[in-house]
């Protein structure tokens, strides 16, 4: 197309079918042609009126747009476009509108609208409508009252000349449907794809300030961090509190504690709905705890379970003031209403406490309080002893028999040399220059807990070049350890980071696993009958009283141990052989081996019995114990890797020679840990 083939069409006097015309059309090709420049006129004539309508004083225009006659008609100046050259450009331009009316359209001089809009009852925004927020309101006719309606919520307020628009701007603020537009209320966000990336992703996003939710974690800071109700008070508090955000009203200290009690309320409701949840059976333990500043004493309880996720659960479910005195029955009394609140009466398995005279006598009363049915193996497992608490029993009968006098002369010179800065800075340069290659601090023990105490002694026995200086050089260090308490001092540590490796895995939560705390236990009964055989007086004294405590206590909880370490597809049966022949001698060997295969089948028979199925012991085939080979190979991860060895085809299943060589590094490692990744891993929670 050019300018030669628009000057055919637009003079139709020219011979368009004059055979010696090199421009000659067909008359489809004339049809096709005349239709598309119609239309393109009528885009060229929408945009030109387009650019008048929106020129704010431009002169009257009444002329028909499209009247030959006319002196402004836009067809006369169509000529005058070069719409050859133009006509790609002009037939992109998709948002121009591809009809035209031939209605006169009339400007007013003194108000130039700036929006239309169908509706009559709409009254458009002039020129003379300066204010930025008009942009979220419509002008209308209300009867004979001009409104202004809010584009967000429709809301109908005061729109005439009078009016103003200060109540227009204050609705924007409080509009409950208005989207965030303007920039200064919106702020930047950082998040993160995954939690181990260190650089967040900024985004900008509207801001919302709400009062509630201020509210509620401020009530959840007091909890956390135990902060006093009364620092909402504070000038201090609510001075920062404003400059954070202007628009938080700081509660009084009795609607904090409302918000606390609500809080306490929902949090108590979410455990509730967990445990309801929970199918299986319900372990317990509990303790007594006095707050320093009070001197008064509250009990502890807290929940354990799986759910049905097969994840270890663990929820604090009461922490309630107790009345002196603590008897057994005040205590019993106290713990049964909290089970009964919980109604967790016939979820019971089991409840575990510290080993002391009043927790014995308040177990033997509630043993008779809930219904021996509903208790794991009729309640011979209701009472468990704290095994963290009998290792800590059994070290300090220990190191008060042989060591008490060097222990305390110990612990007082830690007192003494860190009682103040001055003393602190003086024994750290004396310990540069005798000991550089030690950079740990003295460190006090508690006496209730005796890591800590074997802590405070490793420490001290490090530095025991630089208490005997310093006793030369201070007056006021008196009593200080003797030569004679640093040697027991030193080989008993020794003999006791068996007893610290396994306090700090029985302290954690989620570890170890129950099938590793029965070698664990093993292990220091085999330690501890070694040290019988020291040739130190103190060291076979001192493991005769520790053996006679771990009797005492270990002798039902090996049990149940050795039934989880029976479930351990790399154990079974084998482990429980192995270590019972190092304890015991022949006839006890098998007593102790068929006790715990009889309390295998008495749960497993129970817990069919409760499923609703028959699975008597007396159909059950025997476990094969097989006969326990005895090495005399110096570590027992190697002499129990030579027992499965000779024992794996009677006893163990079929175990292939990889399993076996990743068997014997897990022992290696004296089981410190538990390859959850692994395969074969047996109870390990994931």
């Amino acid at each position: 197309l050019n300018s030669q083939a628009l000057n055919l069409f637009l003079k139709p006097q020219t011979p368009l079918f004059d055979p010696s015309s090199s421009t000659s059309w067909s008359s489809s090709a004339i049809k096709s042609l005349r239709s598309f420049f119609f239309n393109l006129v009528v885009l060229v004539c929408n945009q030109i009126s387009s650019i008048l309508l929106l020129q704010p004083r431009g002169p009257r225009l009444q002329s028909n747009l499209f009247d030959p006659s006319s002196s402004t008609s836009i067809l006369q100046g169509c000529n005058s476009f070069n719409l050859g050259e133009n006509l790609s450009e002009m037939s992109n331009n998709a948002s121009v509108p591809t009809s035209a009316s031939n209605t006169p359209i009339a400007i007013d001089d003194d108000e130039s609208p700036l929006e239309t809009n169908s509706d009559p009852s709409l009254l458009p925004i002039t020129s003379r409508h300066t204010s930025a927020v008009w942009s979220d309101f419509k002008r209308k006719r209300v009867g004979d009252v001009i409104k202004a309606e809010c584009n967000h919520c429709s809301k109908l307020l005061a729109g005439g000349s009078k009016a103003g628009t200060t109540h227009l701007k204050d609705h924007i603020k409080i509009c409950p449907k208005r989207v965030c537009q303007d920039l200064r209320q919106t702020r930047m966000f950082g998040t993160k794809k995954n939690l181990n990336d260190k650089n967040d992703t900024m985004t900008l996003a509207p801001y919302e300030f709400h009062q509630e939710d201020g509210r509620r974690d401020l009530a959840e800071m007091i909890i956390l961090h135990e902060y006093p109700i009364s620092m909402v008070e504070h000038i201090g508090f609510r001075k920062y509190s404003k400059t954070l955000q202007p628009g938080f009203k700081v509660p009084s200290r009795n609607t904090t504690r409302k918000d606390i009690m609500k809080r306490y309320e929902l949090e108590k409701e979410n455990v509730a709905t967990l445990l309801r949840k929970a199918k299986g059976k319900i372990a317990l333990t509990t303790d007594m705890w006095t707050a320093d500043n009070q001197r008064k004493g509250y009990m502890a309880v807290t929940s354990h379970f799986i759910d049905n996720t097969w994840k270890l659960q663990s929820r604090i479910i009461r922490f309630l003031y107790v009345p002196a005195p603590h008897t057994a029955e005040v205590l019993a009394d106290a713990l049964k209403e909290s089970i009964q609140s919980w109604n967790l009466d016939l979820r019971l398995s089991s409840i575990t406490v510290d080993n002391c005279s009043t927790n014995d006598a308040m177990m033997e009363i509630l043993k008779g309080v809930f219904p021996y049915g509903s208790l794991l193996l009729r309640g011979d497992f209701f009472h468990m002893r704290c095994c963290a608490h009998i290792l800590n029993l059994i070290v300090q009968d220990g190191l008060s028999a042989v060591v008490s006098n060097g222990v305390q002369r110990i612990r007082d010179s830690v007192v003494f040399w860190t009682a103040s800065d001055k003393r602190v800075q003086r024994f750290e340069q004396v310990a540069k220059q005798i000991t550089p290659e030690c950079s740990r601090k003295l460190a006090l023990d508690c006496k209730t807990r005796w890591n800590s105490t074997y802590e405070m002694l490793s420490i001290a026995t490090s530095y025991k070049e630089v208490f005997v200086v310093l006793s030369a050089r201070n007056n006021l260090y008196k009593n200080p350890p003797t030569p004679e308490d640093w040697e027991k001092v030193e080989k008993i540590c020794e003999h006791l980071e068996v007893f610290s490796k396994t306090t700090l895995s029985f302290s954690g939560t989620n570890y170890p696993t129950a099938n590793l705390y029965f070698p664990k236990i093993c292990a220091l009964r085999i330690a501890i009958s070694g040290w019988l055989l020291s040739p130190h007086d103190y060291v076979r004294k001192m493991a005769d009283i520790m053996l006679q405590k771990y009797n005492k206590y270990w002798a039902s909880v090996n049990g149940l141990m050795g039934v989880a370490t029976i479930l351990d597809p790399r154990y079974k049966m084998a482990l429980i052989r192995f270590y019972f022949a190092k304890i015991f001698d022949e006839h006890d060997f098998e007593i102790e081996v068929r006790r715990i295969s009889d309390l295998l089948r008495r749960l497993v028979d129970e817990y069919g019995s409760k499923m609703g199925k028959t699975q008597g012991s007396s159909n059950q085939q025997d476990f094969d114990l097989g006969s326990s080979s005895k090495s005399n190979e110096e570590t027992f991860m190697q002499e129990f890797a030579e027992f499965l060895q000779q024992d794996k085809d009677s006893n163990c299943g079929e175990f292939k020679d990889d399993e076996y060589a990743k068997l014997v590094g897990e022992l290696e490692e004296g089981f410190e840990t538990c390859d959850i990744d692994s395969g074969t891993s047996g109870l390990c929670t994931e």
